[in-house]
């Protein structure tokens, strides 16, 4: 059995506001959605033909170069290949020479040889030489300053450097007013002969 199937379309805007409903049987609704189907298949399939045509056009570019040279020619191409290849190589050779030659650089150094990789990149070993010179110097520097700032102590206060209390008008001139009044009270000729009292 075949069911009407009931279709509602706006109706254009120049007529007035009412839709009309058309009713399809199950059959032409099938049909309608084959003729949709197949044109979009159509579609695909066009698409698909030129993306294939476009790849094998490619490849029968680079098979006819090679089709129509000559032996000379084909002798130097794969000559050049070769070449190309051997430069590779020696490329790569080079690098992990390189790498070698600044790992071994760096720990000789005493730095991390974690940065010979990063330190390959710049290709030349004088440059390498040279920003090895220079972190070795800004480590050192580094170091240096932290042992500095690690014995550096600040002279104590409320006068424990001081022999026999003894102290002169700048350090009586640093003292907080609680200060003077200690010493004051600890070394009361000295306080009067600073202060002139």
């Amino acid at each position: 059995m075949t069911e009407p199937i009931e279709s509602t379309q706006p109706v254009e805007p120049n007529q007035p506001e009412t839709e009309e409903t058309k009713t399809l049987t199950q059959s032409e609704l099938d049909s309608l959605m084959d003729k949709h189907t197949a044109k979009v298949l159509e579609k695909q399939k066009a698409d698909f033909e030129k993306q294939l045509a476009d790849a094998i056009q490619q490849g029968k570019t680079e098979g006819e170069k090679l089709a129509t040279m000559s032996a000379k020619e084909k002798a130097e191409e794969e000559a050049k290949q070769r070449l190309a290849d051997l430069e590779a190589r020696e490329k790569e050779l080079n690098q992990r020479e390189l790498t070698v030659n600044v790992s071994s650089l760096l720990k000789e150094r005493e730095l991390p040889t974690d940065l010979a990789e990063s330190l390959v990149k710049l290709g030349n070993a004088d440059e390498i030489s040279t920003v090895v010179d220079s972190l070795q110097q800004a480590i050192q520097q580094g170091i240096n300053d932290g042992v500095k700032g690690r014995l550096r102590q600040d002279p104590p206060k409320n006068d424990a450097t001081k022999i026999n209390g003894d102290i002169g008008k700048m350090e009586f001139n640093a003292m907080t007013a609680a200060e003077r009044v200690a010493f004051s009270k600890s070394n009361p000729e000295q306080f009067k002969q600073i202060t002139g009292e």
